[in-house]
C-alpha cells in the first residue's frame, strides 16, 4: 500500500465519522429525526477517485430519540467496511418551529487490520430564511476524534433552497482538520416516503477529482 492509500483512508474514515449523524448522504446535519414510532431507511451510491462507496443506514426513533445503524463498503484504494452506530435527540423540534436545535453522537469502525475506531458528536441547528419558512440554514458545530489523528473541532453550513414542491438545491460546506470539503445537488420528492438526492462533491486533501452521490431516502410506514 503506497502512503496516499492510508491517507486516503483517514480521510473516509474522517467524513464518515461524521455521517453517522448526518442526514442521508449529506455532510450537514438538520435539527430534524424520523418521527415517533417511524423508522427510515437512507442509502446511496457515491463514485469517487479511486473507487466506489456503497451505504445503507436503518434508522428508528425509540422514545424521542433516534437510533442509526450503518454499513458502508469501499472498493478502493483498499476494499473495506465501515460499520456505524449513530444516537440522535432534538431539545426543540425545528418541524413544529422556525428554528430547532438537537445533539448527535457517532462512532465508527473499519474490518482492517488495525480495527480503527472514531468518534464524533455534533451539535445541528436549522432555521427558516424566509417569511414562507422555505428556504432553511443548517449550521453544525462538533467534535471529531480519528484513531490516527488528535482531537479536532468540525463545523460547517447548508443550505435547503425549493426550486418548486418536487425539486430542491442543496449546497453545504463542512470542515475539519484535513480540510474542507463541499457537496452541492438535487434533491427530488418522489412520492411522501420516497426521495433521491444527486449531488457533487470535493474533498481538498482527498484528490483533485470531485466525487458524485446519488442517495436514496425512505420513509418506511409504522
Amino acid at each position: 500500500m503506497s502512503f496516499r492509500y492510508p491517507v486516503v483512508i483517514a480521510v473516509i474514515m474522517a467524513l464518515h465519522a461524521h455521517q453517522a449523524h448526518a442526514g442521508a448522504s449529506l455532510l450537514i446535519d438538520d435539527a430534524a429525526i424520523t418521527p415517533a414510532g417511524h423508522c427510515q431507511m437512507e442509502s446511496w451510491v457515491r463514485s469517487y477517485s479511486p473507487g466506489h462507496e456503497l451505504t445503507a443506514v436503518p434508522a428508528c426513533n425509540v422514545a424521542g430519540t433516534e437510533f442509526g445503524l450503518g454499513i458502508s463498503h469501499y472498493t478502493r484504494p483498499v476494499s473495506s467496511n465501515i460499520w456505524s452506530i449513530g444516537i440522535k435527540h432534538l431539545f426543540r423540534e425545528f418541524d413544529a418551529e422556525h428554528w430547532g436545535v438537537g445533539l448527535s453522537v457517532g462512532a465508527t469502525q473499519d474490518d482492517l487490520p488495525t480495527r480503527s475506531t472514531s468518534w464524533s458528536a455534533n451539535m445541528p441547528v436549522s432555521l427558516t430564511l424566509d417569511a414562507e419558512s422555505r428556504v432553511v440554514l443548517h449550521a453544525n458545530l462538533g467534535w471529531a476524534k480519528s484513531h490516527s489523528a488528535p482531537e479536532t473541532a468540525t463545523g460547517g453550513i447548508g443550505l435547503d433552497i425549493p426550486m418548486t414542491h418536487a425539486w430542491t438545491v442543496i449546497a453545504e460546506i463542512y470542515g475539519d482538520h484535513h480540510g474542507t470539503a463541499g457537496q452541492l445537488g438535487l434533491r427530488r420528492i418522489v412520492t411522501e416516503r420516497m426521495s433521491l438526492d444527486m449531488l457533487i462533491g470535493h474533498q481538498e486533501s482527498l484528490s483533485s477529482s470531485p466525487w458524485l452521490t446519488l442517495g436514496l431516502n425512505i420513509s418506511l410506514p409504522r
